[in-house]
């Protein structure tokens, strides 16, 4: 089914929602995610730039419905005084979601990353008109990309998906090969999907679940579990994205690691560095990981976890779509991140 578009929402019907996301990415993929949910039925986007020099702030800005918050010393210093920014990721992500849903005029607000996508078969709207209890958090469940085989991409989106599955450990290898012990619940990345929460509801936003106060503690809230919308998780755009992603989390103290990293990820950064002594093993590593070859889509296929979805962000964003191709994005990735440059062979991309 193709995605609804700004023409099938009307956005005068209760109740609206927005997205919230804390951001540090090449500003073509920022771009594409800000226009995509306004396109499909977002009244706003909330953009938290974790670089406060980043130039894709100016962009953002003209957009309408774009609220843009440059995270810098003065920011910090009014969320979290002396104390200023977070050392931890998740820590300054959780802090900018809840500050967003603090001035939100919209009913409803999602916490999701550039690299998310919000997909929906009928208005997300719809399905939040029927979400009758207070405290109440709406859980998108999320679809993880897998490459087309080759990495044979003409755009940064191509691919596949895996749907996330709780099999018993017997299944688990005959659905994911020896890569079983690297993924959480069938996903590389996370299977918790994400979470939106009523504005007005005494409920804080986390990274993927939101909690609310009860007993003396926070503790999880309630949960609705969406089935006719989904999150789209691009977890490494290129292979380099993936790469320089690995290598950014083993670059922050070891005590954050400790807090941020689950033990599968963990596993997957020690099976990643291990071959990628240059960048081309890296690039086959990564193919190993992800691709979407026959044998690997035979296996899900048998556990009904292949999802072809026709996600394309030109077809809905037109003119205002950024370019995406791998050469571009994978340009302002290094120029972003130039220590990653001294891996052998990067000075080729």
């Amino acid at each position: 089914m193709a995605p609804a578009t700004t023409r099938q929402f009307n956005r005068q019907i209760a109740p609206r929602w927005g997205v919230v996301m804390t951001v540090n990415e090449p500003a073509a993929l920022v771009l594409c995610n800000v226009h995509w949910h306004l396109e499909t039925g977002a009244s706003a986007v909330h953009v938290c730039l974790d670089d406060p020099s980043d130039m894709v702030a100016e962009p953002l800005s003209a957009i309408q419905g774009c609220h843009v918050t440059v995270c810098d010393e003065g920011h910090w210093a009014r969320h979290r005084g002396r104390r200023g920014r977070p050392a931890s990721q998740m820590r300054r992500q959780t802090i900018n979601a809840n500050a967003a849903k603090a001035v939100a005029q919209t009913d409803w607000l999602f916490h999701i990353d550039a690299d998310e996508f919000i997909w929906q078969d009928s208005p997300l709207s719809d399905a939040l008109a029927g979400v009758g209890s207070d405290n109440t958090e709406v859980n998108l469940p999320v679809l993880e990309r897998l490459f087309p085989r080759d990495h044979a991409q003409a755009s940064l989106f191509d691919g596949i998906f895996r749907a996330t599955a709780d099999l018993p450990e017997a299944d688990q290898s005959a659905a994911y090969g020896p890569f079983a012990a690297l993924m959480k619940r069938g996903q590389y990345s996370h299977g918790a999907g994400k979470s939106g929460v009523r504005v007005r509801d005494d409920l804080r936003l986390g990274v993927h679940n939101a909690t609310e106060w009860r007993d003396g503690r926070w503790r999880r809230a309630a949960r609705h579990v969406a089935d006719t919308a989904r999150l789209l998780h691009f977890d490494g755009l290129t292979p380099l994205h993936w790469l320089i992603k690995i290598m950014r989390y083993r670059r922050t103290p070891p005590e954050v690691q400790k807090t941020i990293l689950h033990p599968h990820r963990a596993a997957q950064i020690e099976w990643m560095l291990a071959r990628s002594e240059t960048f081309e093993a890296a690039r086959a590593a990564h193919a190993v990981l992800f691709n979407a070859t026959p044998g690997r889509c035979a296996q899900l296929a048998q556990f009904d976890l292949l999802r072809a979805v026709p996600f394309d962000p030109v077809a809905v964003l037109g003119k205002a779509a950024p370019d995406l191709s791998p050469a571009a994005f994978d340009a302002d990735l290094l120029s972003r991140n130039p220590w990653a440059r001294n891996l052998p062979g990067l000075n080729q991309v």
